[in-house]
C-alpha cells in the first residue's frame, strides 16, 4: 500500500500553490485530485501588487498603475505606481506551480470522502478507488447559500480591427443602471487592440450567459467598438459571504482557498489572498491561519450586510473612490488599509443604512 506525503484535493490556484510553495524543494510524493480539465482553463487573476506577491513578479503578464471607476455621471481616476494592478493567467500560474522537484501524481477523479486510519488517511473517489496520504489539503467549496450575495461574471477576450484601447489604464468599474442588482463593466486592455471585457454582477441570483453578453455588447456599442474577433471567454462565481469551514481538529487536515477563508468577500478578490494563505501555512505548525485581520473582516461583514439590504447602484463605490486616493483605494481592496483610511471608507457610506447594517 502506497502512502503519499500529502493529498491535494482540487488543483485550482490554492491547490497548485501548495504543490509549489510547500513541497517544491523536496523529493516527497504528492497526489492531487482534479476532475476538471485544467489544461483548457486560462482565466486571468487580478490583484494590486503587495509585498507577499512580489516573489512572483516574473509571472505578471501585464500591469497598470492607472485605473478608472465611473458611472454615467462621474469618472474617477486613480494612480499608484508603487502598487500597480497586475494580472497572472491561470496557465502561467499552473505551469509555475507544476515545475517542482517533488513527485506529483494527478488523478482525474472527484473525491467523495476521506477518513483517518492510524497516522494517515484513506481517500475515496467517485469511482470507488482508494488512495492514502499523511496530510490532506482540501480546497473543495461546499457551502451554498441561496440568500447570500455572490459576485458572478462573464467576460470575452477580443481583438479589434483598429487601435481603440488605452493600454495604460484599466476600467476597474463602469457602473450601469439596472433594476435590483449591482452591475459594472471591467476592462483590461492588454494592448491598443486587445482587451478583456467583463460583465460583473453582485446579486443572489446567477444570470444566463446571454444577459452578460448583452451588457458587454451595449458597452462595445457605446464605445464604437463594432468590428472585433472574440478570442476566448471566461466566467466565474465568487461568494460574497464568509464561507470558510471550521478548522479541523486534526492537525494534518488543511482547509485551503475559499474553503479556508482566504477570499475577501466584500470585493471578491481571492487569488493573492489564496497565495498569502499558503505562504502563512508554510511558516506555521498550525493547520489554520488568519489571512484577514479582525477589523478588516468586521468591516467586510458590515459592508456586505449593507449591500444585501439596500438597492445599491454603484453610487457608494463612486463616493468611496472620490474620497480615497489611489494608494488608499488599493490598500482597502487588498485588506491593508490604515485606520485613517478606514475612517474615510466609513464616512463614504450612507450613514443610516450603514449603521443599520452594523446590527444585522
Amino acid at each position: 500500500m502506497k502512502i503519499y506525503k500529502a493529498a491535494i484535493i482540487g488543483l485550482g490556484a490554492s491547490g497548485l500553490a501548495v504543490n509549489k510553495l510547500i513541497y517544491n524543494n523536496s523529493d516527497d510524493e504528492v497526489i492531487a485530485f482534479e476532475n476538471t480539465n485544467i489544461e483548457s482553463r486560462n482565466n486571468f487573476f487580478g490583484f494590486w501588487l503587495t509585498d507577499w506577491m512580489k516573489p512572483y513578479k516574473k509571472l505578471i503578464e501585464k500591469q497598470w498603475d492607472k485605473w478608472e471607476i465611473s458611472n454615467t455621471d462621474n469618472n474617477i481616476y486613480h494612480t499608484d505606481s508603487d502598487h500597480p494592478y497586475c494580472i497572472i493567467s491561470f496557465k502561467n500560474w499552473k505551469n509555475f506551480c507544476l515545475n517542482t522537484n517533488n513527485k506529483l501524481e494527478i488523478k482525474d477523479s472527484k473525491v467523495i470522502n476521506y477518513q483517518r486510519i492510524k497516522n494517515y488517511y484513506k481517500i475515496i473517489t467517485e469511482n470507488k478507488n482508494e488512495y492514502f496520504a499523511k496530510k490532506i489539503y482540501d480546497s473543495r467549496f461546499v457551502k451554498e447559500k441561496k440568500q447570500e450575495l455572490k459576485q458572478h461574471f462573464f467576460g470575452i477576450n477580443i481583438t479589434t480591427k483598429d487601435n481603440i484601447f488605452d493600454k495604460n489604464k484599466i476600467t476597474l468599474m463602469k457602473f450601469t443602471k439596472e433594476k435590483q442588482l449591482l452591475h459594472f463593466i471591467y476592462v483590461l486592455p492588454f494592448s491598443h487592440n486587445k482587451a478583456l471585457i467583463e460583465s460583473t454582477v453582485f446579486s443572489k441570483k446567477i444570470l444566463d450567459e446571454k444577459w452578460y453578453r448583452q451588457k458587454i455588447k451595449n458597452y462595445l456599442n457605446e464605445n464604437n467598438i463594432n468590428e472585433f474577433n472574440e478570442d476566448s471567454s471566461e466566467k466565474g462565481i465568487i461568494p460574497m459571504f464568509f464561507s470558510e469551514e471550521k478548522p479541523s481538529k486534526d492537525q494534518n487536515i488543511f482547509n485551503i482557498g475559499i474553503r479556508g477563508g482566504a477570499c475577501k468577500p466584500s470585493t471578491g478578490y481571492a487569488f493573492s489572498f489564496l497565495i498569502k494563505q499558503i505562504q502563512l501555512l508554510k511558516s506555521t505548525k498550525k493547520n489554520y491561519v488568519n489571512v484577514h485581520k479582525y477589523l478588516e473582516k468586521k468591516m467586510d461583514k458590515i459592508f456586505i450586510n449593507y449591500l444585501k439590504h439596500n438597492n445599491e447602484d454603484g453610487n457608494s463605490f463612486i463616493k468611496l473612490a472620490k474620497n480615497l486616493n489611489g494608494n488608499e483605494f488599493q490598500s482597502f481592496m487588498m485588506g491593508q488599509s490604515s485606520f485613517l483610511t478606514k475612517i474615510k471608507i466609513i464616512k463614504s457610506m450612507p450613514i443610516i443604512p450603514f449603521v443599520k447594517a452594523m446590527f444585522k
